[in-house]
């Protein structure tokens, strides 16, 4: 055989089995991974199951902390941005096309232009809280304030340990929000609270209500009627 040819052979030998090794190598190199990751899975699953075991429903209760003093608190956002905070509350939204004589407040006759407006819920545009839709709102005093952000910020769980339930419902029909104003006046934000369900959303997805410890919605609904809002969940007949 000639020199040439028997080089080339080899060479093509040596590629072959270097692409199959390679081949071969990915695959095992990804088992691997697929492996390690089934096994990191399992333990994950066993440390909760463990958690489970251990839990007990008072560690979801609520606890005061302290953690924070009331100037770290207004450091953080919202707080430290706002000029002004409204407590508000108003009907659940109700889409534009439902009949206005099927409305729950006088079902048997027309509504106002006041009534009207109120269907509406909460209307914010272009940074404008919109007050005619509003049922009530309140401007929150700094006491005020100290005790909103002493709730959100310094209750946590009983217990922590890794596997506390959150007791929420899956529906989401907000009619309390917390309004944000910035020094020139406009809305920069805002969170809505429902807590006929346990649930909540804020605009920018930047604020929450922190630990959802079993009472902090009982706690947030008696901070808004204490500083005047008393429609805080559904009437009967709505």
């Amino acid at each position: 055989m000639k020199p040439k040819l028997l080089f080339c052979l080899f060479f093509l030998m040596g590629f072959s089995y270097n692409s199959y090794a390679g081949i071969f190598a990915a695959d095992t190199n990804r088992h691997i991974k697929q492996k390690n990751q089934h096994t990191k899975l399992e333990a994950e699953y066993d440390k909760r199951h463990e958690l489970y075991k251990r839990w007990k429903l008072e560690y979801d209760n609520c606890t005061f902390t302290y953690q924070y003093t009331i100037a770290q608190r207004l450091k953080k956002y919202p707080y430290s941005k706002a000029a002004k905070i409204l407590a508000v509350s108003y009907l659940y939204y109700v889409e534009p096309n439902t009949p206005l004589f099927s409305d729950t407040l006088h079902p048997t006759k027309a509504l106002t232009y006041k009534e009207q407006q109120q269907q509406k819920g909460l209307v914010v545009t272009k940074n404008q809280l919109d007050y005619s839709t509003l049922l009530e709102y309140k401007i929150l005093n700094q006491d005020q304030i100290n005790q909103l952000t002493n709730i959100i910020f310094n209750t946590d769980y009983q217990k922590k340990m890794g596997y506390n339930r959150s007791h929420g419902r899956s529906c989401f029909e907000p009619r309390n929000s917390l309004i944000f104003f910035n020094k020139q006046g406009k809305v920069f934000d805002h969170i809505d609270i429902c807590f006929h369900c346990h649930n909540y959303s804020s605009q920018s997805n930047k604020i929450d209500i922190g630990e959802l410890c079993n009472p902090k919605f009982d706690l947030l609904k008696s901070f808004f009627i204490s500083a005047g809002i008393k429609y805080v969940q559904p009437i009967d007949n709505e």
